[in-house]
């Protein structure tokens, strides 16, 4: 029978209030910008969703798509009908189901099946209705596990790869379904195995371990780290598939088909105890043998002979990562069980040597913290070393399988500085040591986390400043010619990718079918641009905007985007990439920017072949100082105006 719902206390209620005003009032010059960009979309700005609420069904206005789609969500909690935390929400159109508790704008549902634990059961906190503190530290909870996690979208890859580990992604029901599968329809004994960030860690330095891993008929993925790999890699895992939460499923489903378990490893009487305890949990689950894994390797043919005597359908071997998968290996073909797992340290759990980390930890995927605090003699090398480690060469590696290939277009006689941080540089990681190439990844690492971070922060706070100019901008736009206030552009971008760039529009509507008849009249030398000073196509407030620089402001967007950075190459045009050198194409191996050495050099008065000189010789001299320095000499530029037409 459901719990029925408290009321909601006051000290909540107030929190809920002031925190959706605060982040409202800082999100608003990026709802507007929004708005302006879905306006000159064809379909509509906002959709509204009907939910039940607790008395009554309430409309959610949500934006089309985008990032903050659900911002105007906080306007449902400040009028009561959502909660920041609570049960997820029922649509209208369905069966209404009695909530436990207010529905929210974040859910531990939601939250459970972005962290891959939606098989994990759980209840929810009635106090959540009525303590601050408990409705804070779900808050945190859920705000912990929303960035950590990766929400589906699109098609889900069947497998997935890290430092060449081939991990298999399915959810935990599939995985257990195939176990058993396999056990009452295999032929011969097929190998399994979970890897989690220490054991990717192994792999990435131990061929043979990693070639194990690829030959296994299965390999899941185990723990929050990979979770966090996945978000880096953007790619989407299905479920956290651990051993931990597999085994009752295991035996529950081992229990109803008869099938046998033998367990192998752990310290003396560890999975002795584990097996009474799971038989105690299990009713008619059939535990074959145990055998601790102390043994004699001398002595493996006296022990493959119990495990095969034993009449046993899985086993469960837990020696450690890799020697309990080279040990699987090796006997594999002497076994008659049909299924063989390495599944670690999962014995002492079950036989309450380690406790289970609660699920407010798991549900943050900071279940390591608890395991170190519970052995951190023997823990703190894997957590406190190798997860900084394996995240360090995730990053490492996304960095180099996405930009390596830019360094094969560099000419041979191109040698960018030493300081350098680009990736163009990378023509020299080529020949460089392995210390050298983690020296540099590291920096080049650094470089590009510091140059995002500038570039989220400087165009957040531009846009705050400059909001009441960017409506008046458009407001002055749109009277003198009606039609859309922004102009949108596909340009090529980052390593030739195209993407749409936004500016505000300072021409008539009909200027790109006019275009055709003007082309004869381009005065920019090299003709691959095309500037004309007197442009007629160009409206009055066109103009002073262009004169001043205003028409690029919404370029903003495309920075908070990740489209473009404040300082880098000006984008091009597809037509004019097409137009292209050879030589040219080296302008398109960094992030396109809003400003750049020529234009704060003379802008259009410069011929495009000294254009290009002058992107390359910013790739190759970047820093974060230099950054700065284009960014404080735009200013000046901007108010002479000097070569902006």
């Amino acid at each position: 029978m459901l719990t029925p719902i408290t009321k909601t206390s006051f000290s909540i209620r107030l929190f809920e209030v002031l925190i959706s005003l605060l982040l409202l009032g800082l999100l608003s010059p990026i709802l507007v910008v929004k708005c302006l960009y879905l306006w000159v979309k064809p379909e509509p700005i906002f959709e509204r969703i009907s939910f039940h609420g607790l008395n009554k069904p309430f409309t959610f206005i949500a934006f089309q798509s985008g990032i903050f789609a659900k911002s105007l969500g906080l306007l449902n909690v400040i009028k009561g009908q959502l909660g920041i935390v609570g049960s997820q929400a029922q649509y209208a159109v369905v069966e209404y189901q009695p909530y436990r508790l207010r529905p929210g704008l974040m859910s531990f549902e939601h939250m459970h099946r972005r962290m891959g634990i939606s098989y994990d059961e759980h209840i929810d906190d009635l106090k959540l209705n009525t303590h601050l503190f408990h409705y804070l530290a779900a808050c945190l909870r859920c705000l912990v596990g929303y960035s950590l996690s990766t929400q589906y979208i699109g098609t889900i890859s069947q497998c997935v790869s890290i430092f060449r580990v081939k991990i298999d992604n399915l959810t935990m029901s599939e995985a257990v379904n195939g176990l058993i599968h396999q056990t009452k329809n295999g032929h011969a004994c097929a190998h399994y195995a979970f890897v989690n960030t220490d054991c990717l860690n192994i792999a990435y330095n131990n061929k043979t371990y990693r070639e194990t891993l690829n030959h296994c008929q299965q390999v899941f993925a185990d723990g929050s780290g990979i979770r966090l790999a996945s978000k880096l890699l953007q790619f989407t895992l299905k479920d956290n598939v651990n051993g931990t939460d597999m085994l009752p499923l295991l035996c529950e489903q081992a229990a109803k088909e008869q099938l046998g378990i033998y367990l192998l490893g752990a310290k003396p009487q560890v999975a002795e105890q584990a097996a009474n305890n799971l038989q105690k949990r299990f009713q008619g689950l059939t535990i074959s043998g145990t055998h601790d894994g102390y043994f004699d390797p001398s002595h493996s043919e006296q022990l493959m002979t119990q495990i095969n005597d034993s009449g046993a359908h899985i086993l469960l071997v837990a020696l450690g990562a890799p020697l309990q998968e080279a040990w699987i290996a090796k006997h594999q073909a002497q076994l008659k069980v049909k299924v063989a797992v390495g599944v670690g340290g999962l014995f002492d759990f079950y036989a309450n040597k380690v406790s289970r980390a609660p699920l407010a930890v798991r549900q943050m995927g900071m279940e390591w913290t608890w395991r170190l605090m519970q052995e951190p003699m023997r823990m703190w090398r894997r957590y406190l070393i190798g997860n900084p480690v394996f995240t360090f060469r995730v990053i490492i590696g996304r960095l180099f399988n996405n930009h390596l290939h830019d360094s094969l277009a560099l000419t041979q006689d191109t040698k960018p500085s030493e300081e350098s941080l680009d990736v163009l540089s990378s023509a020299a990681y080529l020949g460089q040591s392995d210390l050298r190439k983690q020296q540099y990844f590291f920096k080049l690492m650094l470089a590009r986390v510091s140059k995002r971070t500038f570039d989220i922060v400087a165009a957040s706070i531009l846009m705050l400043l400059l909001s009441p100019l960017l409506m008046f901008t458009a407001l002055c736009i749109y009277f003198e010619s009606r039609g859309a206030v922004l102009f949108t552009q596909t340009r090529v971008g980052l390593n030739n990718q195209p993407f749409v760039m936004w500016k505000f529009r300072s021409m008539f509507i009909d200027a790109e079918a006019r275009l055709a008849k003007l082309t004869q009249e381009n005065e920019m030398q090299g003709g691959v641009l095309f500037k004309l000073k007197s442009d007629p196509r160009i409206t009055r407030v066109g103009k002073f905007i262009r004169k001043a620089s205003i028409d690029e402001l919404p370029q903003l967007w495309n920075v908070l985007k990740g489209d473009m950075s404040l300082v880098g190459p000006r984008p091009a045009l597809p037509s004019e990439v097409s137009q292209y050198q050879p030589s040219d194409h080296r302008r398109l191996l960094t992030k396109p920017g809003i400003t750049c050495i020529w234009q704060v050099s003379g802008r259009s008065d410069i011929p495009f072949e000294r254009q290009v000189e002058l992107d390359v010789d910013y790739l190759y001299k970047q820093s974060f100082k230099q950054d700065f320095a284009l960014l404080l000499k735009t200013i000046p530029a901007v108010l002479f105006a000097r070569g902006a037409y």
